[in-house]
């Protein structure tokens, strides 16, 4: 669809003098034509003053009038239809439409761009942490700014537009979560209102689980993770629900081809006591029946999320907030699921999210506060197969509890400490085969896992001079892994395999059966190069306990997670960081240069031929090794103006050594390093809204990136008139090359914004140019050889229509 505007019809050629005379011998007559005058004002919206200088243009041309040093213009046309733009350096273009019939004043205001907000996605705290703080790598977003992105079939997507930050990946179109500087998708902690979340996706990764009308902020560590965080090594996405009003009532929502979501915020108690309810639910089914292929006519695909916030404010010293999020996806499709060499006919996919945290806020008084939070979460998925025979009901589930004291103390300007404690409880149950079903597949019931992981930490933020500061902290975090539970043992000096199994030791409840610990120090130093420049260095170490158990290249739902014990040991990341950060025009413009390098060591693979779903011993399913990730992301954003947006450029590797305990029989790649399944040396991404006027804004990303790596076979052996593939190496080819464009068309009608309804549309087409991607590579036997083919998750353009409403 082409959207460029063009000019209106060119006007007549000007009389510039016309006269008629007429002489006779009893009356003579002049007439004169006077042309419509156009005139006005042009101020400054911020300080009412008149500007000097700023130029009228009429219909796209470049030349016309300026204003007097009274900031007045004046324009004689002739009657007919008009564009006019008005414009100064440093001042928001202004466009409108007018028909001229006779004369008209035209008052313009001009906004400065120095003065309006940020309406990308990185806001201007953002900024203010990448020049005045010690941080590195932490990023601060505005989710205004992420609902002008380009959505995939009309879904505002938080995790998808994370992507477009240098130093964020995923592992292709429709995976689960994302890859951080190298990490794995478990390797990151997300939190909302903090509550921990599992799996940020809906249906295998096609969209994010958040529902963004009820979210107020999202702020990413990629690095310098204060010591308040532990449990993961490689970031954390800390997401804030909004505060619904305590003055007056809100509705807000959105009618979609995917889903329809509404938010309302209620004031119970004026200035008290309010509650906000945020929900989205998608009918998806009517897709699959209507324009779906022959053998997806069966296939059904339906997910829902709701929030909900109630906050009281009982006086200026006390807040008291109790949030909740409830996410839900049922998936059914034909043939998809195998377990236990049985292939399922259909298969249902029933998984979510039910958490509740609450918080106590107390100011003692403005250099000293208090955080109390509790958390009670549950993930838990279930994968059906409604077989009269070959049933499988599979059923796994984590639950989580938390508490939280956090402390702020500011005892001066030079030092702002933040310290506390914390202590989570898991219990995991990895997986319930047929518990109470009738089926000739065997019932498989996996003991529960129950673990503690308790916290001590401490930051301060110290400012030395007006050049230098320091942000030191140090976090102690000890893990329990508690009975009751079985131990089994294996000979020393073999790998740990059914056959090297010599006994098992019983774990009573409550009992330790493995302990980890130590130290977490966290260091960030900034210097400021002058008043708008600064270098920084960082430095953090993270232990991470719990880990996610996958031999795909993106985890399912139903993947396993395991918590540490006898034979898998916590990973432990040592990460170091040193940027340069500037800014230029009022923080018009920003640019940012960050290298980092990580070390991770007890990083878990899995043997050729692994059984993870349902293994006793998970422990002989799995080898150690190492990581390591290193990268250079180089990033240039323009936060404001008529034209905003950023261009990031990421050179990243991502690399494996897995050797396990005894090399010689166990090894991977022949113990060499490997590519991750999330390794994409190169990446670029360009994002750029354009808002011509306030009822039209336009935005467009495009993405590029390398080809993640896969397994190719090296040759093949023939069993029984079969071929069998044969791999020496892990990860050593990769797919062709990824990029996209999207577009995006957002029409807002204000005109009834006086009666406090605002209404707008969103045109959104994504993968504009139709590129067909490739998600993933297969092989099929071809004569004597084996012939790899690409297969691609949306070949083709998608093209959506939303309606967005508020009601104020």
């Amino acid at each position: 669809m082409k959207l460029t505007l063009r000019a209106l019809i060119l006007k007549s050629l000007f009389f510039c003098c016309i006269s008629i005379s007429f002489t006779t011998q009893s009356f003579a007559q002049n007439t004169e034509f006077k042309l419509p005058q156009l005139s006005g004002k042009v101020k400054d919206s911020n300080t009412g003053e008149s500007i000097v200088g700023a130029t009228i243009f009429l219909d796209f041309k470049k030349s016309g009038v300026i204003t007097d040093s009274l900031g007045n213009y004046q324009l004689y046309l002739p009657p007919g239809e008009y564009v006019i733009k008005v414009s100064h350096v440093g001042y928001k273009p202004y466009r409108t439409k007018l028909t001229l019939k006779a004369d008209t004043k035209l008052d313009v205001t001009l906004e400065d761009v120095s003065k309006t907000l940020e309406e990308v996605i990185v806001s201007s705290q953002a900024t203010r942490k990448s020049i005045q703080t010690p941080s590195l790598g932490v990023t601060l977003l505005s989710i205004k700014g992420i609902k002008k992105l380009p959505a995939m079939m009309g879904e505002v997507d938080i995790i998808r537009s994370l992507q477009t930050l240098p130093g964020v990946s995923s592992v292709g179109e429709g995976s689960n979560g994302i890859n951080v500087r190298g990490g794995n998708v478990d390797q990151n902690l997300i939190y909302i209102d903090e509550a921990p979340i599992f799996n940020p996706t809906h249906l295998f990764g096609l969209f994010s689980v958040f529902a963004s009308d009820a979210i107020r902020e999202l702020e990413l560590y990629k690095g310098s993770i204060p010591s308040r965080f532990g449990g993961r090594t490689a970031s954390v996405l800390d997401i804030k629900m909004t505060d619904p009003s305590l003055e007056k009532f809100k509705l807000s929502g959105g009618i979609g081809l995917v889903s329809n979501r509404a938010m309302v915020e209620v004031p119970i108690i004026k200035e008290k006591l309010s509650v906000v309810v945020a929900g989205r639910v998608s009918f998806n089914d009517f897709l699959f029946k209507w324009i779906g292929p022959d053998n997806m006519r069966n296939t059904r695909a339906n997910f829902y999320d709701v929030a909900t916030k109630v906050y009281f404010r009982p006086n200026k010293n006390n807040t008291i907030s109790l949030s909740t999020y409830m996410s839900k996806d049922f998936y059914q499709v034909d043939s998809l699921f195998s377990l236990e060499n049985v292939v399922a006919k259909q298969t249902q996919f029933d998984y979510g999210h039910l958490n509740f945290s609450a918080r106590w806020s107390h100011y003692f008084n403005t250099k000293f506060s208090l955080d109390v939070v509790g958390v009670v979460s549950n993930y838990k998925t279930r994968t059906y197969a409604p077989d009269s025979v070959n049933r499988i009901d599979l059923y796994n589930s984590i639950d989580y509890k938390n508490i939280k004291v956090n402390f702020d103390y500011n005892p001066d300007e030079k030092h702002k400490i933040n310290f506390g404690a914390s202590g989570i409880n898991y219990q995991i149950s990895p997986g319930k085969l047929n518990e109470n079903v009738k089926s000739r597949i065997s019932s498989v019931l996996l003991p529960r896992e129950q673990s503690l992981e308790l916290g001590l930490f401490v930051d301060d933020e110290y400012k030395a001079n007006e050049k230098l500061t320091i942000q030191a902290g140090i976090r102690y975090a000890q893990y329990l892994s508690l009975g009751p539970t079985t131990t089994r043992k294996y000979l020393d000096g073999e790998p740990r395999t059914a056959s090297s199994q010599i006994g098992e030791e019983i774990v009573s409840s409550g009992a330790v059966e493995k302990s980890y610990g130590g130290f977490e120090p966290r260091l960030a130093i900034k210097y400021s190069l002058g008043e708008n420049s600064t270098l920084k260095i960082g430095y953090n170490r993270m232990q991470q306990f719990i880990q996610l158990l996958s031999n795909n290249t993106t985890p399912l739902p139903t993947a396993r997670w395991k918590t540490a014990d006898e034979y898998i040991k916590p990973q432990v990341s040592d990460f170091v960081s040193l940027g340069v950060f500037k800014t230029y025009k009022d923080n018009v413009w920003e640019f940012s240069a960050e290298g980092y390098y990580r070390s991770t060591q007890n990083v878990v693979d899995y043997i050729s031929g692994a059984n993870l779903q349902l293994s006793q011993a998970i422990e002989t399913q799995l080898i150690s090794g190492k990581g390591k990730s290193y990268g250079l992301e180089l990033m240039l954003t323009k936060k404001r103006g008529e034209l905003n947006g950023w261009v990031s450029y990421t050179f990243a590797r991502s690399l494996q050594q897995v050797r396990g305990d005894y090399p010689q029989l166990q090894q991977i790649s022949d113990g060499n390093w490997y590519a991750s399944n999330y390794d994409k040396p190169h990446s670029l991404n360009i994002m750029m809204n354009v808002q011509p006027t306030i009822h039209h804004s336009f935005s467009f990303t495009f993405a590029y990136n390398t080809g993640r790596p896969f397994s190719s076979p090296s040759g093949f052996f023939q069993l029984d008139n079969k071929r069998y593939p044969v791999y020496e190496a892990r990860n050593n080819d990769r797919i062709s090359d990824y990029h996209r464009l999207d577009f995006s068309w957002t029409i807002t009608n204000p005109s009834m914004k006086e009666k406090r309804w605002e209404g707008s549309w969103t045109f959104t087409v994504y993968n504009l140019y139709g590129r067909k991607n490739a998600y993933s590579v297969f092989f099929k036997p071809a004569g004597v050889a084996l012939k790899p083919y690409e297969l691609s998750v949306f070949a083709n353009p998608l093209i959506s229509l939303t309606y967005n409403f508020k009601f104020l």
